[in-house]
């Protein structure tokens, strides 16, 4: 046997592992180097994380909106409702008050109890009025066919009592249109003031009782 078969040099497989040559590009990479490999599947989810809470959070600020659009729409309803309401209460405070007749821009008031044609128009004046004046013949029309009138002898805010023949309007209007009837004004027996008959004017005594018919403007709401 070879002396050196059985011999065993203790640093032997220092020698072959330092003697073995390997190829530089069958080294192994470094542990480091795998480790980093990994990082960009942990980075993924956590950006995956962010995203879904970012869009959980954008959904549910998408809802809290639309409710708060749908209680805005709701509250505009309501206001829009009470506007309606409010306009309704204004129209009807802006017609004639109640017992008073509508009539191109004027009301009137008649009488349900009569009186001499002197006191008649401190009465119309108590209500913000004046015995009623004529200034066209379609209000003489509506006088004349007007229901409640009908068929009674009405004072109306005409007269001569200050000046014979010269027939004046309670306000001062100009006196420029008549609807006598036939043969009127006569004077008969100191007949100085003016009544309305279903077919015309007739001068009477200003001390004679009869219902009377008082008149006032229609108050626009425009005004203060």
């Amino acid at each position: 046997m070879d002396s050196n078969s059985d011999y065993e040099d203790p640093d032997g497989p220092e020698r072959i592992y330092v003697d073995l040559k390997v190829d530089e590009n069958e080294v192994p990479q470094p542990k480091t180097v795998r480790f980093c490999s990994g990082r960009p599947a942990w980075v993924s989810k956590d950006l995956l994380q962010l995203l879904t809470s970012l869009g959980v959070f954008l959904l549910l600020v998408f809802i809290l909106v639309q409710d708060t659009q749908k209680q805005i729409q709701e509250k505009l309803e309501i206001i829009g409702k009470r506007i309606a309401r409010m306009n309704g209460t204004l129209e009807r405070l802006c017609q004639c008050p109640w017992g008073w007749e509508l009539f191109q821009g004027s009301c009137y008031w008649f009488s349900r109890s009569k009186s001499n044609w002197t006191s008649s128009d401190p009465v119309c004046q108590s209500m913000n009025a004046r015995l009623v004046v004529v200034n066209s013949v379609s209000e003489e029309k509506f006088l004349q066919s007007w229901e409640v009138r009908y068929e009674k002898r009405t004072w109306i805010g005409l007269s001569d009592h200050h000046e014979e023949a010269s027939w004046q309007w309670v306000d001062g209007t100009p006196f420029q249109l008549s609807f006598w009837k036939p043969g009127e004004p006569n004077n008969d027996e100191d007949e100085d003031c003016v009544e309305l008959w279903n077919d015309g004017w007739n001068d009477d005594q200003c001390s004679k009782e009869k219902p009377w018919i008082c008149e006032k403007p229609l108050v626009s709401c425009s005004q203060p």
